[in-house]
């Protein structure tokens, strides 16, 4: 009996053994587990996904002064209505007084989701500190949702490197009345297209394009900040003025400007005007500078349909060979 009654245990404890073997990565691999796992500030945690693909089912709450999130795939098509697929936040309690995010980044992620949830939103709820709200974001791409990337209060002096927003209702959006945000926001190589609207800029924040691309989105962008712009804008011909520029109460009049390099192009559009206007304004004090090279985008009646003022393109309008 004794013998027997070993066998049993040791066979028993070898399917346990097993079981606990096979469960034991798939709890470790969750990313939300593994967030709760992380240690509290000042330590820094990798959550790094090891190139696996994950569904969430709800929001992965990051903070951006401990926390790294890297190396993976995360479907969001199952989050309910409303809620974002990634918070980056350092509210709560035990946080320093801080905006030292240099050591944490969401890198090299594919993030897509539904049309009614919302993609990575960079916000703090508690205006009584210094706590940033930025992390860096770089190789990511971020495609259907409402909105594929948002910036809200405590987000400022931060960049964005080789990123894609695509196919989504809005591509990148700002919250209005932003509390301490939008200071020089630069954004490297990022592609913004296939959107409805690819940049809805409500909290007039301050944005730094570098060799960036803003790409058949159904319209272009609103733009209530000041913008500096060096890429590409690509746009099927436009029925409406694919760029707004509106005004703030209390803040610079929403402007773009354009380098000499960057090329505005209409698509299908033989280089001739393809919509009455291309930008509206609502104030006097916005601006809007053309590069160098355009082709279709003068407008049958005029380039600016309100009271800004537009500034070039220097050279006549592109005409390929």
């Amino acid at each position: 009996m004794t013998g027997n009654f070993l066998k049993v245990f040791a066979v028993s404890s070898a399917i346990l053994a097993v079981f606990l073997i096979l469960s034991a990565p798939a709890y470790a691999a969750d990313p939300a587990r593994m967030i709760a796992a992380c240690p509290a500030w000042p330590a820094h945690c990798e959550i790094n996904l090891k190139g696996e693909v994950y569904k969430i089912q709800h929001t992965l709450h990051l903070n951006p002064l401990t926390m790294r999130l890297t190396n993976g795939v995360l479907d969001a098509s199952g989050l309910p209505d409303g809620e974002p697929a990634i918070l980056v936040s350092s509210d709560g309690s035990g946080q320093p007084e801080s905006y030292d995010t240099a050591a944490n980044s969401i890198d090299h992620i594919v993030l897509t989701g539904q049309p009614k949830a919302d993609g990575i939103v960079l916000d703090n709820r508690n205006d009584d500190n210094i706590r940033t709200s930025a992390i860096t974001l770089e190789n990511v791409s971020i495609s259907g949702f409402r909105r594929g990337l948002t910036f809200g209060s405590h987000v400022y002096v931060f960049g964005l490197s080789h990123v894609q927003i695509h196919n989504s209702a809005t591509g990148l959006y700002t919250i209005p009345n932003a509390v301490d945000a939008g200071e020089r926001i630069t954004l490297e190589d990022v592609n913004v297209f296939n959107n409805a609207l690819g940049v809805d800029d409500e909290g007039g924040m301050e944005l730094d394009w570098l060799g960036s691309r803003l790409d058949y989105n159904t319209m272009t962008a609103v733009i209530s900040g000041l913008w500096s712009f060096d890429g590409h804008i690509e746009i099927s011909p436009p029925h409406t003025p694919p760029i707004r520029l509106h005004a703030l109460v209390g803040q610079p009049a929403g402007s773009l400007f354009m380098t000499a390099g960057s090329f505005v192009i209409v698509s299908q559009s033989d280089g001739k005007a393809s919509s009455d206007y291309w930008v509206q304004s609502d104030s006097p004090y916005s601006a809007i500078q053309f590069p160098a090279h355009t082709y279709g985008v003068r407008g049958k009646i005029a380039v600016m349909n309100g009271p800004a003022p537009v500034y070039g393109p220097a050279l006549p309008a592109f005409t390929p060979n």
